[in-house]
């Protein structure tokens, strides 16, 4: 598995959670709603895609995410976001997003990854 080097960790949203509930996104030719992947943690990507523990870990590494929480343990950005996936055109895409501040979400793609 190869990481998609055209694509960087980048912001995609930074507002209010009524504008963030209505945000799409194009992803080549289709356009994304958050619906679509809101579901699809990152920690569940062994289990639902079948990708080798070698690839998820590779994927951890050079995302630098990180595993916490309490009772569900799930992968979390940098910025303390939480980190979901994208399965479209053969590419695993990656997101964060959550509330930032109180009533102010943000939303970053933080990279791709060829499968």
């Amino acid at each position: 598995m190869n990481k998609n080097k055209d694509i960087l960790k980048t912001k995609l949203f930074d507002g209010l959670k009524e504008d963030f509930t209505k945000f799409s996104l194009q992803l080549g030719e289709r356009e994304i709603r958050i619906s679509a992947f809101v579901n699809n943690t990152l920690k569940n990507l062994v289990k639902d895609e079948k990708i080798s523990l070698k690839d998820f870990e590779k994927i951890i590494e050079a995302g630098n995410f990180e595993k916490k929480g309490t009772l569900i343990k799930n992968y979390y950005s940098q910025e303390n976001l939480e980190v979901y996936y994208l399965i479209n055109n053969d590419q695993i895409f990656l997101f964060s997003f959550g509330e930032f501040q109180p009533a102010r979400f943000i939303m970053y793609i933080e990279g791709a990854w060829y499968l």
